[in-house]
């Protein structure tokens, strides 16, 4: 094994740890509201971005349209979304949030914003800018292993 190898291999299985601690929180969270995890973030994603087809919604929360599709229809029966015809292409429909979705979203940004800050505690200013700088950095290195990248050194 290399040297760095062993120095290295907690980086990994550290992210993966504080990443699934995450979902946990959020998906008790997500649970108190009656929502599972993935509905949870598609009232997120529609916040973010209104007027989004599901295609598009289906690539924002990582899941497959068929599943978004289900996803849509219970989140429209809570009276959380509503769906309306897209004015540019009349096979796809829109979603946008109700002001009860409006206001489910307003607590899970607190929810979210609380989480992060229990999770940050006793980090200091330089040393979270310091997290977000490695983390991004490592982030960007292993998309720039993609075989998008490969293309682009093979165009070179």
């Amino acid at each position: 094994m290399h040297p760095d190898v062993k120095k290295e291999r907690p980086i990994g299985y550290l992210v993966h740890e504080v990443a699934r601690l995450f979902r946990r929180r959020f998906e008790e969270e997500a649970r108190a509201h009656g929502l599972t995890l993935a509905q949870w973030r598609t009232l997120g994603a529609i916040h973010w971005k209104e007027a989004v087809t599901q295609v598009e919604l289906a690539g924002y929360i990582d899941a497959d349209p068929m599943t978004v599709s289900g996803i849509l229809d219970r989140l429209e029966k809570r009276g959380l979304i509503e769906r309306y015809a897209h004015p540019e292409d009349s096979r796809a429909k829109l979603s946008r949030l109700t002001a009860e979705g409006m206001e489910l979203v307003g607590e899970a940004r607190h929810v979210g914003f609380e989480l992060y800050q229990n999770a940050l505690a006793g980090l200091s200013e330089a040393e979270r800018d310091t997290l977000i700088s490695g983390l991004t950095r490592m982030r960007d290195n292993l998309n720039n292993l993609g075989p998008e990248a490969d293309q682009e050194k093979e165009a070179v």
